[in-house]
C-alpha cells in the first residue's frame, strides 16, 4: 500500500523532468540570409528553432550566440539590433530579422 502512494509522485516528477529538460533552442546550422529589399542592406533573418516549453527567451540567447559569430568574421559590424521576431508553433521556431550596426 505504501509503494502504491508513491507511484502517483514518481510519475509526476517524471514528467515534470522531462518537460523542464525539453527546454532548449538552436540554429542547426543555418546561418544570417540578407533580407531581399534594397532598403535594407544591414538586415538579415535567422530562424532558431525551439523545443519542449522554449519560447523567444530561449531562442534570443542562440540569437546573441550567432549574432556575434557572424560580427566576429564581419569585421564591418559591430553590433546588432533585432529588427522583429515572429514564433511559429509548428515547427516550433522564432524567426529574427536583426539589423548589423557598421562603425561610425
Amino acid at each position: 500500500m505504501k509503494s502504491r502512494m508513491n507511484i502517483p509522485a514518481l510519475i509526476c516528477i517524471a514528467v515534470l523532468s522531462t518537460v523542464t529538460s525539453g527546454c532548449t533552442s538552436s540554429s542547426y546550422g543555418n546561418s544570417f540570409t540578407p533580407v531581399q529589399t534594397n532598403q535594407a542592406p544591414n538586415q538579415y533573418t535567422l530562424k532558431i528553432y525551439t523545443g519542449g516549453f522554449a519560447g523567444p527567451e530561449y531562442a534570443k540567447k542562440d540569437l546573441d550566440v550567432e549574432a556575434k559569430k557572424f560580427i566576429a568574421l564581419h569585421n564591418e559590424y559591430i553590433d546588432y539590433k533585432i529588427i522583429s521576431s515572429s514564433f511559429q508553433l509548428i515547427p516550433s521556431g522564432v524567426t529574427f530579422i536583426v539589423e548589423f550596426i557598421k562603425e561610425s
